[in-house]
């Protein structure tokens, strides 16, 4: 009976131990045990002096913020190429709206003055009477002073009413009156001092040598 009761003693202590081991290293691996000078922890120790309570993990709040912190630099640098992409946009716009709104001056061509007028169509006359009409044996060599009568309308369209030459040359006269109808000159409309076209008559000469 003795031997009995000794051996449950013997069990019950073993399991405390056990239990006693377990909660020791429980506690070790769970870093709530405080660091001693020897690093030797024994069963018989007092397992409630070496609970480290002034050490807190928060590790999940480190992580956050971590990860917040990511987001964050994620985002400034969306919002900074953004901003970029939208300056660059509003430049190039400001360019091309700078370079629209300069006027280009217009290119107005002066009005030539009817003496202009009279010079290139008489230098047009002239060659044509050259390659057609002073080839000519009705027409001897020399140079001839034509004289031309004409009208300027109200719209400046001419019309020549008689040319004459000098010395004197019918079939020459005839050939330029022929040539210069077949060839309608404008001119500019000349005004009176109230500014309104009239209609008026004027002379013109230029002359041809026959070599």
């Amino acid at each position: 009976m003795k031997n009995l009761i000794l051996i449950i003693f013997l069990f019950g202590g073993l399991a405390v131990q056990a239990q006693e081991k377990q909660s020791l290293k429980d506690l070790l691996y769970g870093g709530k045990l405080k660091k001693d000078s020897t690093g030797v922890i024994r069963s018989t120790d007092d397992l409630s002096k070496k609970i480290d309570t002034s050490t807190k993990k928060e590790t999940q709040p480190v992580k956050t913020s971590i990860l917040q912190q990511a987001k964050n630099a994620v985002i400034s640098k969306t919002d900074t190429n953004a901003n970029m992409l939208t300056t660059g946009v509003d430049t190039v716009t400001t360019k091309a709206d700078s370079a629209a709104m300069v006027a280009v001056p217009a290119t107005t061509i002066p009005a030539k003055t009817n003496t202009k007028l009279w010079k290139e169509y008489t230098d047009s006359l002239v060659k044509t009477l050259n390659d057609e009409v002073l080839k000519s044996k009705q027409i001897k060599k020399n140079t001839y002073y034509l004289m031309v009568d004409y009208e300027i309308e109200t719209d400046g369209q001419v019309t020549f009413t008689n040319v004459t030459s000098t010395p004197e040359n019918a079939f020459l006269q005839a050939q330029v009156k022929q040539i210069m109808d077949s060839t309608p000159l404008h001119l500019n409309p000349v005004t009176d001092s109230s500014n309104q076209p009239k209609k008026v008559k004027r002379k013109q000469q230029f002359s041809i040598t026959k070599e």
